[in-house]
């Protein structure tokens, strides 16, 4: 867990062979993505009330932004990100009105005057974002998500989250390279396993990852005032874990 005095920004995300080393190599070959997102339309639909409004926060190239999308065609989308590399992506998938793309940086407190204009949300998303950012502004995001939603909208986090010890993260971090080699072979890339251990796994932008515990942020989700706070998926570091604003 880190003190918040970690200096290290994701400014790397606005790098363009980063955002599209990430994009065609580690994204595409998450541990169990579809299963994530399958959990997080299983919240929405379960909620009881009209999928109208959605953010998707630190949206990146609009993954989960597409699958709402595809399960609930009415809903307008929010996507903020502070990476326009990543705005470049999602804007040839998602071209015209009503779904709208927005620079936004979550890690400075300003960032919920630039979404409030469509607040109140039905829900609130965010997918591998947030994890970047010191513990003592996750804890701050995490409240102000919480004054965007309307009453009994969910906030839904995939998340990257800390592995116990050091034991428990070197299997992760096999089970990533394991996954992602396989991906490389599939696709023709023709990498070895420790190219794409040093390409997809080891990136530079590690550095730029400030994990916690899942506990922790659970409980700091729990103090903020979400009710229904729990982790419905978790496979070593990767996680969706939920909290609903009351009636």
């Amino acid at each position: 867990m880190s003190d918040g005095s970690d200096p290290v920004s994701g400014d790397v995300w606005k790098d363009q062979t980063l955002v599209t080393t990430f994009l065609t190599g580690v994204r595409a070959a998450l541990p169990n993505a579809a299963d994530q997102l399958d959990v997080m339309l299983r919240v929405l639909a379960s909620i009881g009330r009209p999928i109208r409004r959605v953010l998707d926060l630190g949206s990146g190239s609009g993954v989960l932004a597409g699958a709402i999308l595809d399960r609930f065609p009415d809903a307008e989308m929010l996507l903020a990100d502070f990476s326009e590399p990543m705005l470049e992506v999602a804007r040839h998938r998602f071209p015209s009105p009503p779904h709208a793309l927005r620079i936004v940086d979550f890690s400075q407190e300003a960032w919920v005057a630039q979404v409030s204009d469509h607040a109140p949300f039905d829900a609130v998303v965010s997918g591998f974002a947030i994890h970047h950012q010191p513990d003592v502004s996750k804890r701050r995001i995490y409240a102000e998500i919480f004054h965007l939603l309307a009453p009994g909208a969910p906030f839904i986090h995939i998340e990257h989250v800390s592995s116990a010890t050091p034991w428990i993260e070197h299997q992760f971090n096999e089970l990533l390279v394991d996954r992602m080699y396989a991906y490389d072979r599939d696709i023709g890339g023709g990498r070895t396993r420790e190219q794409v251990a040093t390409d997809y796994v080891y990136r530079p932008d590690k550095a730029a990852n400030i994990l916690a515990p899942l506990e922790i942020q659970l409980e700091w989700l729990r103090e903020i005032g979400y009710r229904d706070v729990d982790c419905l998926f978790k496979i070593y570091e990767l996680c969706l874990f939920i909290g609903r604003k009351p009636e």
